[in-house]
């Protein structure tokens, strides 16, 4: 054959571009290893015959673990229950892991570049230290006077506060847009997405529900945190909040992992996020304001389980608490309903994100479509799909097409030239 011309080298060096960036922006469509046990075991556990469920081990040892602990959780410990459970620990295939030095040299030598990718996420070997979330997250301030740490707490409690206020403003700035130019920017920016990427995004969104959210509650752990909002928007919840407050994260540990958790909220590019300095604030706005119900995940003896609980009582705010300390006294008196979800095995409590997604799992058990009296469809549950408002999937599409471009700057630059300026308060990640 002949070879190949600069020309067409070109050209293929840009078909390879467009596929990388396709592939780089693409939507998430893998959960985690223990995601995707739990849900085995809720169809097991929901089933009346007996059941083996056996799994390959991961070679991620959180993943092991949490799974390890799922499993024991679900499982009946009777021989007459009828259901049991084993791990096989035999590795089918190579994985793709660096070694302890080839990581080791990389952190060396500086050619290590961390990086929070939504679709393909993977725990790192110390989750609490994921140097991901935040780079200098293992400088804990260890050597620092009394002094300098009193001046280091005052900062981050002011940048919390600073960063409450950029989610707010961006959240309000694509609500506070025109309809017009909303659908005007959209049409703009269309020619330059690719066709499947498009179909993707309204295929997406037409799944998306506000008839529940989700609340956390001073969590501790960024990679959680994470975690937990690739599986909220695995099952189509729009909107998640996050409380924060300063005061509550006490020691040199705690407050590195805090500012991780800025980066995580800042990473989740395909939800809708507030941000709230106190407990009392988030509730008299989620409640009092927005008409959501108060459902709280709480260990105390008067908690329902999740599974005699009403979801049809209206919008319902489930509220996940700090992974040690569980949710505060206050959100326990603020509350309209708290929920256990049932274990009967010896772990105490659930990791978070396992929580939350077999939280969500319930949910969606208990989501139901039913076809009335003149073939009319209607959707009980609290994950109702295709519920957002017109100019709410529009905004969400809008902020879909601008995080779709190559470039930050691109989005700005062509909507610019057919005269079409985008509040300061609008970011791009």
């Amino acid at each position: 054959p002949k070879p190949a011309t600069r020309k067409e080298h070109r050209q293929n060096h840009k078909i390879r571009q467009a596929k990388r960036r396709e592939d780089r922006n693409s939507l998430p469509m893998i959960k985690g290893f223990s995601h995707l046990i739990t849900s085995y075991l809720l169809l097991v556990t929901s089933s009346s015959s007996s059941a083996h469920v056996s799994a390959f081990v991961p070679s991620n040892m959180l993943s092991r673990q949490s799974s390890l602990r799922t499993i024991a959780s679900f499982c009946q410990p009777r021989q007459n229950a009828g259901k049991t459970a084993a791990m096989t620990s035999t590795r089918l295939y190579n994985v793709s892991r660096k070694t302890y030095r080839q990581r080791k040299a990389e952190e060396k030598n500086g050619t290590k570049s961390p990086s929070l990718d939504w679709e393909k996420f993977e725990f790192s070997d110390n989750p609490k230290w994921d140097t991901r979330f935040s780079e200098d997250i293992r400088n804990n301030n260890q050597n620092a006077t009394p002094e300098e740490f009193a001046k280091f707490v005052k900062e981050e409690a002011i940048r919390d506060r600073e960063t409450a206020t950029e989610f707010n403003a961006q959240h309000n700035a694509y609500a506070n847009l025109s309809p017009s130019m909303v659908v005007e920017a959209s049409a703009i920016l269309e020619p330059y997405i690719n066709a499947d990427r498009l179909e993707r995004i309204d295929s997406v969104l037409k799944q998306r529900t506000k008839n529940c959210r989700f609340l956390f509650e001073n969590p501790s752990n960024p990679s959680n945190v994470w975690a937990c909002l690739r599986t909220i928007d695995s099952f189509g919840v729009q909107n998640v909040d996050l409380v924060i407050n300063s005061g509550l994260y006490e020691g040199k540990a705690a407050i590195s992992q805090k500012r991780g958790m800025r980066t995580a909220m800042g990473s989740a590019q395909w939800l809708s996020l507030r941000n709230y300095m106190t407990t009392a604030d988030a509730v008299r706005e989620i409640r009092e304001e927005k008409g959501y119900k108060i459902y709280a995940s709480d260990l105390n003896p008067n908690s329902k389980d999740v599974r005699d609980l009403d979801w049809d009582v209206g919008p319902i705010c489930v509220v996940m608490g700090n992974e040690d300390r569980g949710i505060s006294e206050e959100m326990r008196n603020l509350a309209d309903e708290t929920f256990t979800l049932p274990m009967v095995g010896f772990a105490e409590s659930f990791n978070l994100s396992v929580a939350t997604a077999v939280t969500l799992a319930h949910m969606s058990a208990s989501s139901r479509q039913k076809e009335v009296e003149g073939g009319e469809t209607i959707v009980t549950g609290p994950l109702r799909p295709g519920d957002l408002d017109e100019h709410e999937f529009n905004c969400l599409r809008l902020k879909g097409l601008l995080n779709s471009l190559p470039q930050r700057r691109t989005g700005p630059a062509l909507l610019k030239q057919k005269g079409i300026v985008l509040p300061d308060d609008i970011k791009f990640l």
